[in-house]
């Protein structure tokens, strides 16, 4: 599991970088509350393409994305190594499948470049990390998939 309680302040910010097919993502650690190993979500009726269905997290009802499809990545073969990347904004939880977790980066705020011609709502903009370039996703828009019925999973 990642330590994501350290946020270093004052030096930039710090990403949990995950993959996806060839691709890297990252998302602001402030909103991953942990990454747990892949489980099968239970499916439910939803208009929304991307929700796989839900999980119980410790007594908590938490739906599950697979976003591939809406960042354009091939699907995964298997789910040999998959990860869900729980993602806490606003008391609203949500689950993205992710093929691995990699690491956790700090970057310069300078690093940050926005993305408007993406047209995507979840992807926030590109970070250029050396040679390297991780698209982060917008852990807002990500937890609000579902139509902003997230909160409606949460078990009493």
């Amino acid at each position: 599991m990642i330590d994501t309680s350290a946020q270093s302040e004052g030096s930039g910010r710090q990403l949990v970088v995950f993959t996806l097919g060839a691709e890297e993502y990252g998302l602001p650690i402030k909103s991953v509350q942990e990454v747990i190993r892949y489980q099968q979500p239970r499916t439910v009726a939803s208009s929304d393409p991307t929700l796989l269905g839900v999980i119980n997290l410790r007594g908590r009802i938490v739906p599950v994305h697979d976003v591939r499809s809406v960042l354009n990545v091939a699907s995964a073969a298997g789910e040999d190594g998959e990860k869900i990347v729980l993602i806490n904004v606003e008391d609203s939880m949500s689950g993205v499948v992710v093929d691995d977790v990699s690491e956790v980066l700090t970057v310069a705020t300078e690093e940050f470049e926005d993305l408007p011609a993406s047209g995507n709502p979840i992807v926030e903009g590109v970070v250029k990390a050396g040679e390297r370039l991780i698209v982060l996703l917008d852990p807002v828009a990500l937890t609000g998939l579902s139509g902003g019925e997230t909160g409606d999973f949460v078990a009493a």
